[in-house]
């Protein structure tokens, strides 16, 4: 009996000695434990803090633009101009910088910014709610000449203010425009703001009139292009007209839908003759529309617009097989360096040519010319049509015997300057931008803000990969890669379990 105490004593005690580690064992796994995750705790508060304080300090000096387009920041030509700056310019956004503002703005905020890092602190850039704020918009149009809108932008540089919408900022199809769908076609923000701070910090401006009473053709993408390149646009209505200002650099009779008035015709002589230029923009879309007035301006210049279309008849001059009436040109004469070898496009060209006026103080060129198989529709008849040659869908003529030498542009298509065309081509093709150089060599200034407009970013492939590569790739993904993992799994257990 005693032999059996003995042995189930000496069982205890064995159980005893077997489970005394086990629970060593298990304290010190719950120790490391309790440790690993403490670690990982202090270690995401320390990086969480980290993080925070390095973003307060320098996180504005370490971002990048890695977007394909640089959309979110400006570029050579701008950081230059702001290089050479020496005047102090305020960029006021009429909005509270709400985080639902900052992605309703989230092509200008960023865009800003950078504005204000490369600018040597000559640039700063603010957000103020008008409506919680309202004695901002008397700070900042005190004349009350601007009226700015909430949600606007304004740029300021003394007593020079220049407001910008937001929707100025882009490009729109004016296909869906429409139908009141806005479907951007191009970013304009750099090209935009960088123009708006040329403008007010210039201590010259050039001032461009348009005609405005002979129902001419919008020009909304026009003012754009000409505010940003550092011109003021304005409006002027000739009718009891005295005179045509003298601040005016240039006027532009944009595409008249109504022919000028007998009283416009000595009016305008009179500009021409103190060295006034002038640029006429017409094409052709009616036989019933003549110009006899106009043309008496043009013919003391030794121009005359025709009551002809242009049809191109070489195919490699059409931009389709069809009609001729859409089709590419050349520049020539002393324009013809504008356009860096590019094609422009004509639609719906009216013909040009020179008028029997030969004046030995008068000279004549073209300046956009078709190629040498275009034939004249008379009265824009195909059946009734003249010689094959090369035809003149722009024209530019000088006089030296005024007071002061006086240049004048003839545009026979509005395919360089209608809002249609511009907004589906964006304000970068090489016609509006052949049109923007040469207003800039009639005015006599030279172009400082080459500012390029920007793509929106593509996320699109540019081109798919061969069926051979997709099917690498799918047995890469969907089965070497989950068997490999699934072979290293086996091994590492089987390892573990037989330690």
């Amino acid at each position: 009996m005693s032999q059996i105490n003995d042995l189930n004593t000496d069982v205890k005690n064995n159980s005893g000695r077997e489970k005394q580690p086990k629970r060593q064992s298990d304290k010190r796994a719950r120790s490391l434990r309790i440790f690993s995750v403490g670690s990982v705790a202090v270690l995401c508060a320390m990086l969480l803090v980290v993080n925070l304080l390095f973003d307060s300090l320098v996180g504005e000096k370490l971002t990048w633009d890695f977007t394909n387009t640089k959309i979110n920041s400006i570029g050579s030509v701008s950081k230059g101009i702001l290089s050479k700056m020496s005047k102090d310019v305020e960029i006021v956004g009429l909005f509270e910088l709400t985080k639902d503002n900052e992605s309703k703005y989230q092509y200008v905020v960023p865009v800003l910014q950078d504005y204000a890092k490369n600018s040597n602190g000559h640039i700063t850039v603010k957000y103020v709610d008008p409506t919680k704020y309202p004695s901002i918009m008397t700070e900042l149009d005190p004349n009350k000449t601007s009226n700015p809108a909430a949600g606007s932008f304004v740029v300021k540089c003394g007593d020079k203010v220049k407001v910008i919408n937001y929707m100025d900022c882009f490009t729109f199809d004016p296909q869906y425009l429409a139908a009141g769908q806005y479907v951007p076609t191009s970013n304009n923000v750099e090209y935009t703001f960088t123009g708006a701070i040329s403008t007010v910090t210039s201590d010259s401006q050039s001032k461009i009139y348009f005609s405005s009473n002979h129902s001419e053709a919008s020009h909304v993408q026009l003012d754009t292009m000409l505010t940003n390149s550092g011109f003021e646009v304005a409006d002027l209505s000739t009718v009891e007209l005295a005179a045509i200002p003298d601040d005016c650099s240039l006027l532009i009779i944009n595409n008249p839908q109504i022919d000028l008035s007998k009283t416009d015709i000595p009016l305008i002589a009179s500009y021409m003759e103190k060295g006034g230029n002038l640029v006429v923009i017409t094409d052709f879309t009616s036989s019933q529309l003549t110009y006899g007035n106009l043309n008496e301006v043009l013919h003391s210049m030794n121009l005359n617009m025709t009551n002809t279309r242009i049809c191109e008849n070489d195919q490699s001059f059409r931009m389709n097989a069809t009609n001729g009436y859409l089709s590419y040109a050349i520049s020539a004469g002393t324009f013809a360096n504008l356009t860096n070898g590019s094609s422009l496009v004509l639609s719906s060209a009216r013909g040009l040519a020179t008028f029997d006026n030969p004046k030995s103080y008068i000279k004549t060129e073209a300046m956009v010319t078709t190629s040498g198989s275009a034939v004249l529709e008379n009265n824009g008849d195909p059946t009734n049509v003249g010689v094959p040659g090369t035809q003149n869908a722009a024209m530019y003529s000088v006089s030296t015997g005024g007071k002061q030498t006086s240049e004048l542009v003839v545009l026979g298509t509005t395919s360089f300057t209608s809002d249609d065309f511009i907004s589906t081509y964006t304000i970068d093709n090489p016609n509006t931008q052949f049109f923007k150089q040469v207003i800039q060599k009639l005015i006599g200034e030279t172009n400082t803000t080459q500012v390029k407009v920007k793509d929106f970013p593509n996320f699109t492939l540019k081109s798919n990969p061969s069926a051979s590569v997709q099917t690498f790739w799918s047995l890469t993904l969907v089965a070497f890669v989950p068997l490999t993992f699934l072979i290293i799994g086996i091994v590492i257990y089987n390892r573990r379990k037989n330690k």
